[in-house]
Formats: structure tokens, C-alpha cells, sequence
């Protein structure tokens, strides 16, 4: 499995992951750093909802069109998290590399009825969208999932990621609701022992070096592992 392989050197996969997603250019990055400084300063506040939409739209999740990538609109992005603030602002204290398994997964179950509830995407997957949402909501315990790295990571080895012509395989996601939470919860947990297998030092030098909290550590270093192992299996 890729986790094994990620095992055997992750300083491999850590060194440079973090200027490999600052290679997804300034907006990602800006709106990215200002949104978690203004969920630091105050939790789901105007001006930290505010950045989130617009770190969402940085991260690809809105394009122009008819294309199914589109957040919904402000008022219903906006209102659908606020509801939910006082049943996630105890989650803040929560750290994953702090939890044990059962903590964490205790933790990820009490986002059910916001996650079910929460407007961001048009599209009928809200795993990826979802789970960056939350992700600049609770940044030290949930992670981003992505389509193309963090699903891809999980669910196929690199001699299956592309097809016959060398390109990237689409990938599918679940359906219905409930069933992508239980999907989105338990990449949470993958991660969560990805993150304990590595250990607390490698993660946090991370945090010291770039200040990205261990949750994003992690998907840097992923997104990494898909690059290195994609062009060694690359046509």
C-alpha cells in the first residue's frame, strides 16, 4: 500500500511539500494564511468566512461556466456555517496529534450534523469541498481531502493512476450524503495514524519551518508522494 511505501522514508515526501503547494501560486497561498489568521484571531467571524469563500474559490473549487466546480452563493455558504458555530467552536481545542484514536474519531463523528448540513459546493460530492471548508475552520484537527492526491493516495497503488494514454485516471467518489461523511471521516482517520506512524518530530519541524499545522503537513507531503510516484510511473 502507498502508506507502507510513505513509511519507509517520509523525509522523502516532506522535503520540499511545502514549496511544492506554494507552487499553486499567491492566491492559494494568501488566502490560505489569511483566512486561518482570522479564524485565530475570531472564530467564524465575518472577515474569516469571508476569507474561506475566497480561499475556496483560490483552491479551484469555483470556475467560471457551466462547470459543476461552483460554490454555492455567499448568503448560502455563510449561513449554513454559522448555525453550526456553537457546536464547532469546542472542537478548536482539539488537536489531532494530541488525540488517541478514539479521541479523534469521537471528535470527527461531532462534525456529522454540520458537515451534512453544510452548503459549499453545487456539486453533489462534497467530500473535497467539504473537508477544505472545515479544514480552514478546525485547522489543527482535520485535514483537506483532495480528489487527485489524498483519494488517489488512499484508494489505488501508482500503476493504477493512470490509463493506457498516461493520463491521470478520473476519480470517483461515493454517493449520498451520509455515506460521503462516513468516507470523509474515515480518510480523517487514515491520516490521523498516517500522522502517529510518522511520528510527532517529523510533523512538527514542519510547523516550526513553514507554520502549517500537522493536518496540512500531511497533505503536503501526500501531494508530494503523488508527484514523485507519478512521474516514476508516468508514459
Amino acid at each position: 500500500m502507498n502508506t507502507a511505501t510513505f513509511l519507509e522514508n517520509p523525509n522523502r515526501y516532506f522535503d520540499g511539500s511545502y514549496e511544492q503547494f506554494v507552487l499553486f501560486g499567491g492566491p492559494c497561498v494568501y488566502f490560505h494564511e489569511q483566512c486561518l489568521r482570522a479564524g485565530a484571531g475570531d472564530f467564524l467571524s465575518h472577515r474569516h468566512v469571508e476569507m474561506l469563500y475566497a480561499t475556496l474559490t483560490a483552491w479551484g473549487m469555483h470556475r467560471m461556466g457551466d462547470a459543476k466546480t461552483k460554490l454555492v452563493s455567499w448568503d448560502q455558504f455563510s449561513e449554513s456555517l454559522l448555525k453550526h458555530k456553537t457546536l464547532m467552536e469546542p472542537l478548536r481545542a482539539q488537536r489531532m496529534m494530541d488525540l488517541s484514536e478514539a479521541e479523534y474519531l469521537e471528535a470527527v463523528n461531532r462534525l456529522r450534523v454540520p458537515y451534512c448540513a453544510l452548503k459549499v459546493s453545487i456539486s453533489e460530492a462534497s467530500i473535497v469541498a467539504n473537508s477544505k471548508a472545515l479544514f480552514h475552520v478546525l485547522p489543527e484537527l482535520i485535514p483537506p481531502i483532495d480528489r487527485q492526491y489524498t483519494w488517489r493516495f488512499f484508494h489505488a497503488q501508482p500503476d493504477r493512476w493512470r490509463d493506457g494514454k498516461g493520463k491521470y485516471r478520473a476519480i470517483q467518489l461515493p454517493r449520498g450524503l451520509e455515506v460521503q461523511f462516513d468516507a470523509f471521516r474515515d480518510t480523517c482517520f487514515r491520516i490521523k495514524r498516517l500522522a502517529d506512524a510518522i511520528g510527532r518530530a517529523t510533523i512538527e519541524a514542519e510547523r516550526q519551518r513553514y507554520g502549517v499545522t500537522p493536518p496540512k503537513a500531511i497533505d503536503n507531503a501526500i501531494m508530494n508522494y503523488i508527484k514523485v510516484h507519478g512521474r516514476a510511473h508516468g508514459t
